[in-house]
């Protein structure tokens, strides 16, 4: 979107036929971590509403209101998807903007998505200790897209 706007559609086209725009490994991990993204939302704003009622959910939400129990740990586990998701989508791209996306970029990517997959049932069910276990996995993922600029 950023390439339509700063060189018009046609400047695009011609873009395009210097260098196709093609979906990479690590493009499609960021693909379905949005996908994940939209679930753990409509997830969260199910169990919102379910717990606090339409009238809360509907209003101006002056008086501030958490989700407790079960429903909570899973708003608590999206809320946590989007304070690192933009650590997420900064690795991608200084890599592709620096031409350097390779192996690493693509693996890191996947090891991200598959760790935060794995972060909400774990945040949701698992004993003490496991969630933040995901969360480094996820995180060094990221370190592994990054790595790729310098090697």
């Amino acid at each position: 979107m950023l390439c339509l706007i700063a060189v018009g559609a046609r400047g695009m086209r011609d873009l395009q036929r210097l260098a196709p725009i093609r979906m990479t490994a690590d493009l499609w991990a960021l693909a379905a971590a949005l996908l994940l993204a939209v679930v753990q939302l409509t997830l969260s704003s199910v169990l919102t509403l379910r717990q606090l009622g339409g009238d809360w959910v509907l209003s101006a939400r002056d008086e501030p209101r958490e989700v407790k129990g079960l429903s909570g740990r899973f708003v608590r586990a999206h809320r946590n998807l989007l304070e690192i998701f933009p650590q997420f989508l900064a690795a991608l791209f200084l890599v592709h903007v620096a031409g350097r996306a390779g192996s690493l970029s693509a693996i890191g990517a996947w090891v991200f998505v598959v760790a935060r997959v794995l972060y909400v049932p774990a945040y949701a069910f698992a004993p003490a200790g496991v969630r933040p276990i995901c969360w480094i996995i996820a995180q060094v993922g990221i370190f592994l897209i990054v790595a790729d600029l310098f090697v």
